[in-house]
């Protein structure tokens, strides 16, 4: 008996749209429109978060620097690709204030939340960005929960946007030149660990993820993790196809 095969599932995360040099940010954006342009029609597509280096539903239109990739992804749903937004730690504020956001009514994007349990080919999938997979640690526990706060989203939303940007970009800019490389591997190895033991215990098939900015993927009699890497140095995405899960580097030849 015949049956269908299902159509593709993908999986992105950090891009940070805006955070690098315009010189470099030109030649990711494009890479990435044409990425998503290639998509199958039918697909389903995740974006587990920090797409945007920032992004906070203020209420009115997005910056015009956002407006390309915006635009490839409202192509995206226009030609019948389902695409689900999950908000990392840079782009957690997509709907801030009542009823839905900009990236859902002008983009047509689904909001999931962090963690999202998917299935998808059969298969049981833990999706999130993963700055909490296993726990936040440290001071960010506390971060985490005053950012994600009604009281605190509520403030910010009453700055003027441009406002609100400027500190974001310092803000997110001073936090990156604070991490170092030991910190990173130790941050990768914990994710790692959390997911596994995720698996291991038999809650799901695959733990997917991104946050770490380094792809990898780990298989287990029990299971995969998956981590996305990024779209910034590496160019990384998932796909699952005819009940495999891989990491994929994008080549624009092929």
């Amino acid at each position: 008996m015949f049956r269908p095969v299902p159509p593709p599932v993908y999986f992105l995360s950090d891009a940070h749209l805006g955070a690098e040099p315009p010189a470099v940010e030109a030649v990711k954006e494009r890479d990435l429109i044409e990425w998503l342009d290639g998509l199958e029609p039918d697909a389903t597509l995740y974006l587990l978060g920090d797409v945007f280096d920032f992004w906070f539903d203020f209420g009115g239109d997005p910056p015009d620097s956002h407006l390309p990739v915006l635009g490839a992804l409202q192509r995206a749903t226009d030609r019948g690709l389902t695409v689900a937004f999950m908000g990392g730690n840079h782009d957690y504020w997509a709907r801030t204030g009542r009823g839905p956001g900009w990236l859902e009514r002008e983009v047509g994007l689904t909001l999931v939340p962090d963690p999202h349990v998917a299935l998808h080919h059969g298969l049981r999938l833990l999706l999130t960005h993963g700055d909490a997979l296993g726990g936040a640690a440290g001071g960010y526990r506390v971060v985490r929960t005053v950012l994600r706060s009604r009281l605190a989203i509520a403030g910010f939303r009453l700055l003027p946007a441009h406002l609100g940007r400027a500190i974001a970009r310092r803000t997110s800019a001073t936090s990156r030149s604070r991490h170092h490389e030991e910190a990173l591997a130790a941050h990768r190895a914990r994710l790692a660990a959390a997911a596994e033991a995720i698996i291991e215990n038999g809650e799901v098939d695959a733990v997917i993820a991104g946050h770490v900015h380094h792809p990898e993927r780990r298989e287990t009699e029990r299971g995969v993790y998956l981590n996305l890497g990024d779209w910034m140095a590496h160019r990384t995405f998932g796909r699952l196809a005819d009940g495999r899960l891989d990491l994929v580097h994008w080549d624009p030849d092929r």
